[in-house]
């Protein structure tokens, strides 16, 4: 383990609470990421010894339409040293993959057994022969929350959920100018999903990023779906320090949300229109049940400069752990860290 001095700079604070936000150790891991894909936190144990072992998991596509995930549990000592990493096989017992429905380019979900033998399939509503990327999340509860975004100009994306039996829930068409809180509907991109989380009272949070143009700055967001229709609740978006992407947005205890992901400078090139990020740094956000912004804090550490995913591992010491990515290398990073509402 090791200890250094952790510089929080706090870009934003606005509440009726006091919210204190403090890293306390951090654990490099020798797990590196194989794809693009966020790295999820799917589970947080507290051992006897006093250390931990943790799961984590990847969405991993196959030939472009079939995926699963890919795991590994980590066990660290009470001194955050590492005792044991393991590579999870993949569950190849239940596969789910994507296809365009006949004549109408509808794109659905299907799952197979490991014999191959289908098991049902779920016209994906909203969707159409221009979305790709699906991006599925399953849910504790059981189930699915799916999102699949368009490989052609458009403002839209869809997000759907779908029961364990694979009946389709709710849906509902994302765009970006609720999202940007634009006048008008008017721009050419659709938002980014990152995070798709079931809350405790079953409603939909999502976190990503989203940018009116393709010439324009790119900004993280938190949006929060009924989760019976699928309309939205409220939604939250920042460009912070004029760039920013959320990875991860949970619903925690006290319920409040944190969303945890990267920001950095817009910079400006004569050489491309499009903007480009300057040096990236770590953040983490504090919303409220109405998604109103209490504080924001962006963290200068040279071990990680994206965190991908949050877990609440204590609720009555305000204990969270955070993996995020090193600056240097994709190589994964725990940090421990107490965030007081």
């Amino acid at each position: 383990m090791r200890f250094m001095p952790i510089v929080l700079l706090i870009l934003f604070s606005v509440s009726a609470h006091s919210v204190t936000i403090n890293i306390l150790s951090e654990y490099s891991s020798p797990v590196e990421m194989v794809t693009s894909n966020p790295v999820r936190i799917d589970s947080c144990q507290l051992l006897e010894s006093g250390g931990l072992r943790i799961s984590v998991s990847q969405s991993v596509l196959f030939n472009d339409v079939s995926f699963n995930y890919e795991s590994w549990t980590i066990v660290i000592d009470s001194d955050w040293c590492p005792m044991s990493c393991d590579r999870a096989a993949l569950d190849n017992s239940f596969k789910l993959s994507t296809a365009q429905l006949g004549g109408s380019g509808e794109m659905c979900l299907i799952a197979c057994a490991e014999q191959g033998d289908t098991l049902w399939t779920c016209a994906l509503e909203g969707t159409d022969e221009f979305h790709v990327n699906p991006f599925v999340t399953e849910i504790s509860e059981g189930g699915y929350l799916v999102n699949n975004d368009p490989d052609c100009h458009s403002t839209c994306t869809e997000i759907q959920s779908i029961s364990s039996a694979g009946e389709m829930m709710c849906h509902y068409s994302l765009y970006t100018d609720y999202l940007l809180d634009l006048p008008e509907p008017i721009g050419e991109t659709a938002a980014h999903v990152h995070s798709l989380r079931s809350t405790s009272s079953g409603d939909i949070l999502i976190g990503g990023d989203v940018q009116q143009w393709f010439t324009s700055p790119v900004a993280g967001f938190v949006c929060l779906l009924n989760g019976d229709t699928g309309n939205p609740r409220w939604r939250n978006a920042g460009y912070f320090r004029g760039m920013a992407s959320v990875y991860d947005a949970i619903e925690i205890s006290s319920g409040h949300v944190i969303a945890v992901g990267t920001t950095a400078r817009s910079v400006e090139s004569e050489e491309s229109p499009f903007p480009m990020w300057d040096t990236k740094q770590a953040f983490i956000a504090v919303l409220n049940a109405t998604g109103t912004l209490q504080k924001m804090v962006v963290c200068d550490l040279d071990i990680a400069n994206c965190f991908y995913s949050i877990i609440e591992t204590d609720q009555s010491e305000s204990e969270f752990l955070i993996v995020g990515t090193g600056s240097s290398s994709y190589e994964l990073v725990f940090l421990k860290v107490i965030i007081s509402i």
